[in-house]
């Protein structure tokens, strides 16, 4: 099960490619780099077919996985695959599905400030194709990311979806070594009680060898569930959320609070798809 980055020379390929390393470094699993083929206006269908097109777009890939070899640096290089040619989102989904991948991670590429996810077309089109959990580096996370992952947040709330990411948080913590910490959102300081209840259903989930800990944050007046998770104040290096599909289709929702989480939450997030 690989650590799967996709990978581009840009700043948001930058970011994703130090947070996708890290996680293949510390949970023990094989880091694979991968880029897509670039297209032109002609379609890729027709110029795949074109040799010259082909040695171009392989140029184009040789020259990705040297600017990722000089970031990466050290020893331990990853395994580097050639994608494509089509559509970046569908290629990268199909391709995790294949490799059996553990977590796809992606970088932000959009508008947003140092610190910030703000995802651009590929990953709006990635989340609802992939099978697999999406990890999203925040744009800027290649200047700060911390050197290992000591608290792993899950967005707990008792729903199914939660539970599926509490399995993915637990797996990551008991390979990392990090605590894992169950957030649960109280509308107000009345709902507390009810909260409290439900992170505790969260934290029986957690084998006795994982320190666990339960945090219950109470919204400020008018902020949704998922702007008070992109915003915490205790430390969390990777907030882990699930996310609801419809239900013919295998299509992730990203206007509730997945969706909030991937455009402004100010850490890496990894989303957990529903299951077919």
């Amino acid at each position: 099960m690989p650590i799967v980055t996709a990978y581009e020379d840009t700043p948001g390929g930058h970011d994703a490619l130090v947070l996708g390393v890290q996680l293949a470094r510390l949970t023990g699993l094989t880091a694979v780099v991968a880029t897509v083929y670039p297209t032109d206006g002609l379609g890729y269908s027709a110029v795949a077919r074109d040799p010259r097109w082909r040695d171009k777009a392989e140029e184009v890939a040789l020259a990705r996985f040297g600017r990722a070899r000089e970031l990466i640096g050290g020893d331990a290089l990853p395994e580097f695959a050639p994608l494509g040619p089509g559509p970046a989102a569908t290629v990268l989904a199909e391709y995790a599905e294949e490799s059996g991948a553990a977590v796809l991670v992606v970088g932000s590429t959009g508008g947003g400030l140092l610190g910030r996810l703000a995802p651009g077309s590929t990953v709006h089109r990635l989340l609802p194709a992939a099978r697999c959990p999406v990890a999203i580096a925040p744009r800027g996370y290649r200047h700060t990311a911390a050197q290992g992952i000591t608290v792993i947040t899950v967005a707990y709330d008792g729903t199914p979806e939660a539970d599926r990411a509490t399995v993915l948080a637990v797996h990551l913590a008991g390979r990392t070594g990090a605590a894992l910490r169950f957030a649960v959102v109280a509308a107000t300081e009345a709902d507390v009680p009810a909260a409290t209840e439900i992170a505790h259903k969260g934290i029986a989930q957690a084998p006795t060898e994982i320190d666990a800990l339960t945090d219950v944050v109470v919204s400020r007046p008018g902020q949704s569930v998922g702007a008070t998770l992109a915003d915490l104040s205790e430390r969390t290096d990777l907030l882990v959320v699930g996310s609801r599909g419809y239900p013919t289709m295998r299509r992730i929702l990203l206007g509730g609070v997945a969706g909030v989480l991937v455009r402004s939450a100010r850490y890496p997030v990894i989303v957990v798809p529903a299951p077919d």
